[in-house]
């Protein structure tokens, strides 16, 4: 079973890490969408994603606006504050700004950090620096630390006027100046009273939001027993194939063995009896040869009144020896053995049937992230190959320049491989894979330094891809170009161990390949090829055996037949093919069957030829003309 992540849909959880580092929360800052997150986290979360000014909560993805000044001017979090400073109370403390031995601790400052008496707070609160800081009560020894906090709020207009009224025109806290002058024919009411009254309309819809929370939780459940019981069924049907085959191989065994046992008897009786029949010739034989001397000792040794008395005798007995039966000599047993050749008849239909019932297809909506060019020529983006951090290595015009972007299309880094790249790949353990199809070279390296070959190949390797055996499965061609395919070439796909051994290649008489360009593993396991040549995408078993073939989806809006490029997988299996000659991304299902087209000219998408979905969902696409787009992937 897969493994869960821990939930914390439940009432009354204190969330007491931060959502980027997982660790203990340093310098809380509190977003619009009431999600927490350290300060340095923050920044740098914002740094390599924030786009125009915006970026997404990294829990809920709500758009949230950058404050003039950066994250810092994001408000503190102080009620996460008050809580840490709880853990870190000391029993009968003393303040730390006076000099008095005797004087106790009543409240904490939030902002300084610092214990203080009664009189010590008083002034805090009242110094121009200090007055708009958040006081902790602490009430040493005889109450437990809280994390009840009292501050005061100034107007923006008047600095040194407390926040006291609300002015119910404006909807907004205003102070004593402002009443009288800028507010003076509104209508207004204390703050308290109005602070009041909100905490407990707020209250109610914290209630409301907290009966929901079962809700989320029974959804959960029902995901959970979900997957137990695909689990136990998957397990199930395992049991009952497993057993239908042991069942069938037991009744063929017995069947086999039941015929084995009958031509053996066949064949036993049937030596018996040539073993009887040889015998016999020979007693013949022997009687012949006897009766034959003997008559040849009176034919030419004997008196002439014996052989002339005898004539007639022995003239008989001659043609009786002689004389051939209408029998054969040798009876013959015929033993054929003629396979049953029904077609209706398959031993699929004799097992049984595997159907499956899902719901329809769950589709996607995409929204445009990033547009940028990888340099400045009009050379196609020949490969893209996703890290982990929501950047990705690109190559572009086979060139032996590797270009590391972000999301957002900053350029991080550019390294030098020191030949032509043509595909990017990254293998289980996390080094860089890269084919060098002019060189005839697979090259292995990190972080896009430091290449070695893995292995010198006969033919130009062109798309290449790990599986989950860590073996390297390569696009093999005869010619450089796809343009220079020629009728007679063998293009196959191959196997590579991870040390650089040919292993084997791609041997389905049923699934002839013209010209692979590239190759994926999908999360089934499956292996998928795109043939450019063929206008077709294949798909293959671990063992090379093919399963399935797409060609082009017959839709009005493609203007020319399916010319596949680039393709990718996502987490549920989908599969995304660039079709260069219509400017669409078609997408698939796990199987192969077409479900739409993803992205087509109209969302600006112009000779896609390679494609990469990371791990944020994020598609990225590479065009003919040095153009990367990357958009964002939602399931709906």
């Amino acid at each position: 079973m897969v493994s869960r992540e821990p939930s914390n849909i439940e009432p009354n959880v204190d969330i007491d890490n931060c959502g980027i580092c997982l660790g203990d929360f340093k310098k809380p800052k509190i977003l619009p969408c009431f999600h927490t997150f350290c300060l340095d986290c923050l920044k740098s979360y914002v740094e390599k994603t924030g786009r125009n000014g915006k970026f997404t909560c990294p829990l809920c993805l709500v758009e949230t606006e950058i404050p003039d000044g950066g994250v810092e001017r994001f408000q503190t979090n102080f009620y996460i504050k008050a809580e840490q400073a709880k853990a870190l109370s000391l029993i009968d403390a003393k303040c730390e700004v006076c000099d008095a031995e005797t004087s106790k601790a009543e409240n904490r400052c939030l902002e300084c950090d610092q214990n203080l008496c009664h009189n010590c707070s008083k002034t805090h609160l009242k110094m121009t620096s200090s007055k708009e800081h958040h006081l902790m009560t602490v009430n040493f020894p005889e109450k437990p630390l809280t994390s009840a906090i009292s501050t005061k709020v100034f107007c923006d207009k008047h600095k040194s006027e407390e926040l006291t009224f609300f002015c119910k025109v404006c909807d907004f806290p205003i102070c004593l100046r402002c009443k009288v002058t800028s507010h003076e024919n509104h209508s207004t009411k204390d703050l308290s009273d109005v602070a009041s009254e909100t905490r407990e309309f707020l209250g109610s819809k914290l209630s409301n939001a907290k009966d929901f929370l079962p809700t989320l939780h029974e959804q959960l459940n029902d995901i959970n027993r979900y997957e137990d019981d695909l689990t136990q069924s998957k397990q199930e049907i395992v049991n009952a194939i497993t057993g239908k085959a042991s069942a069938l191989h037991a009744r063929v065994d017995k069947i086999s063995t039941s015929m084995l046992s009958d031509v053996e008897a066949e064949f036993r009786v049937e030596m018996s009896r040539i073993d009887s029949q040889r015998r016999a010739i020979g007693k013949a034989g022997k009687a012949l040869s006897s009766q034959f001397h003997a008559a040849n000792q009176v034919v030419y040794f004997g008196s002439d009144a014996e052989i002339t008395r005898n004539k007639q005798m022995l003239s008989k007995r001659l043609e009786n020896l002689t004389k051939k039966s209408d029998k054969p000599v040798v009876t013959k047993l015929d033993l054929v053995f003629t396979p049953a050749n029904n077609p209706e008849i398959k031993i699929e239909d004799l097992f049984g049937r595997l159907l499956t019932s899902r719901p329809a297809a769950e589709d996607i909506k995409v929204k445009e992230v990033s547009v940028f060019q990888v340099d400045d020529t009009f050379k196609v983006v020949s490969s893209i190959c996703p890290r982990d951090e929501g950047e990705a290595w690109i190559t572009s015009g086979w060139k032996p320049e590797i270009h590391l972007f972000d999301v957002n299309g900053t350029k991080l880094k550019t390294q030098n491989a020191g030949r032509n790249i043509d595909t990017i790949v990254l293998s289980n353990d996390g080094s860089m894979i890269v084919s060098s199809s002019d060189q005839r070279q697979i090259l292995t390296g990190r972080n896009g330094l430091d290449f070695s070959v893995l292995a010198a190949t006969e033919m130009h390797p062109r798309g290449i891809t790990v599986n989950a055996s860590n073996e390297i499965l390569v696009c093999a061609a005869q010619s450089m170009a796809f343009q220079d395919y020629t009728e007679g070439h063998k293009n196959k796909i191959v196997r590579y161990s991870q040390d650089g051994k040919l292993l084997n290649e791609f041997n389905d008489p049923s699934c002839e390949f013209l010209y692979p360009l590239r190759v994926v593993c999908n999360i089934t396991g499956d292996i998928i090829v795109s043939d450019c040549q063929k206008r077709r995408i294949t798909i293959h078993r671990q063992d090379g055996s093919a399963k399935f073939s797409y060609s082009g989806a017959e839709i009005s809006n493609l203007r020319g037949p399916f010319e596949p490029r680039g393709i990718t997988c996502d987490s549920r299996g989908h599969i995304y093919v660039t079709d260069n000659a219509n400017d669409a991304i078609h997408l698939l299902d796990h199987t192969g069957k077409f479900l739409r087209l993803l992205l087509t000219n109209t969302d600006e998408i112009y000779g896609p030829y390679s494609v990469a979905m990371d791990s944020h969902n994020n598609l990225w696409i590479g065009c003919r003309d040095a153009t990367v787009k990357v958009f964002h992937c939602t399931y709906i």
